[in-house]
């Protein structure tokens, strides 16, 4: 933190970096924000997704969020609202990450459902976790319903978080 602080960012990525190889996801997101935000580094996407995937997969919330703002915002992928929602909604359920990690995340998933069409959010709640985490995992490159995994694939809009009557009645197809 302190090369951070004297703005050397080739000291503080290397300290973040053997971090990250312990398998810390701060470290890796950190990192991952570095080429995100261009700070010390040039501005770099396909960096930035490289460090978050690898939180991710730890179970980062941060990781999932930072991700979801990719996807929403199409920044180094193609735009997905779809996934974006799912990823936030994914920290929010899940209760992943600090608090700070709940109110991004929670601020981000209001703006897709104020932003989003109906269909756009049933679509989003009738893919499953594991769609969601594979479309992920291959940069977008097949489509979410297409992506298997093994073991059964619960739309999100079935998983057991829901009070009665939170979200609407629908049929997936």
């Amino acid at each position: 933190m302190s090369a951070l602080k004297r703005g050397d960012y080739e000291a503080a990525y290397r300290e973040f970096e053997t971090l990250a190889e312990q398998g810390d996801t701060k470290a890796m997101v950190t990192i991952g924000m570095f080429f995100y935000k261009g700070e010390g580094f040039p501005q770099d996407y396909t960096l930035a997704m490289d460090w978050f995937l690898r939180a991710l997969e730890l179970g980062n919330g941060d990781a999932y969020n930072n991700i979801g703002v990719m996807y929403r915002d199409g920044l180094g992928v193609t735009t997905n609202r779809a996934i974006a929602y799912d990823l936030f909604l994914l920290v929010h359920m899940k209760g992943m990450g600090s608090q700070s990690t709940q109110y991004r995340a929670n601020k981000n998933l209001r703006r897709e459902v104020d932003e989003l069409g109906e269909d756009q959010i049933r679509y989003a709640l009738c893919l499953s976790e594991d769609q969601v985490i594979g479309f992920v995992r291959e940069r977008g490159a097949t489509p979410a319903h297409i992506i298997k995994s093994p073991g059964k694939h619960v739309p999100i809009r079935d998983r057991e978080w829901w009070l009665d009557g939170e979200i609407p009645v629908f049929k997936c197809p």
